[in-house]
């Protein structure tokens, strides 16, 4: 059994699934914890989510406990700072009553190298000293705000690039695609 959303392989207490028998002794007592496999609502209860088999899914309890009630991929995904990276851009389109942080971001995407591979959250803000909760939420501002389109890598479901619109009919601006869902 693997975690839904982050891919490591879980174990159930009960001992139906287990770890391979050397894994075992390689993990210290904290990783075994956040291994245990839980049952996550996809469509979280609080929200009206039913507990019925189309509605919950195998996760390791590391990744059900950040997911808290939020919904998988638009609000959270799993190690979002390590995994969401910011591509850079020449121009945004004009944005209007955008936050300071965003402002920042803005001004950041335009001196990246584009050559160069998009930083992730957790990497621009170990440089400029910023929290990863305020950098997500100028990035969800700038999304809404058609500054940019979220996709996600194919080979890798939990990953998601931020790149800038610059062309404002662009289709996809506004969308989110995670491995099938959106």
């Amino acid at each position: 059994m693997r975690c839904t959303y982050c891919g490591v392989a879980v174990y159930c207490a009960c001992g139906a699934a287990e770890l391979e028998p050397g894994a075992i002794f390689r993990l210290r007592v904290a990783d075994l914890s956040r291994r245990q496999a839980t049952l996550d609502h996809l469509i979280p209860k609080s929200r009206g989510g039913r507990h019925d088999a189309d509605n919950v899914a195998v996760a390791c309890r590391s990744c059900n406990s950040s997911k808290q009630d939020l919904m998988f991929p638009a609000e959270w995904i799993p190690n979002r700072d390590l995994f969401t990276y910011i591509a850079s851009s020449e121009a945004l389109p004009p944005l209007e009553n955008i936050s300071r942080m965003g402002r920042l971001i803005g001004q950041l995407i335009t001196e990246l190298d584009p050559e160069n591979l998009p930083p992730s959250v957790a990497e621009v803000c170990a440089v400029h000293h910023w929290r990863p909760r305020d950098v997500h939420l100028a990035l969800a501002e700038m999304h809404r705000a058609g500054a940019f389109c979220v996709f996600a890598h194919p080979c890798s479901p939990s990953t998601r690039y931020y790149r800038p619109v610059t062309d404002p009919h662009d289709v996809f601006a506004g969308a989110v695609w995670v491995d099938g869902w959106s």
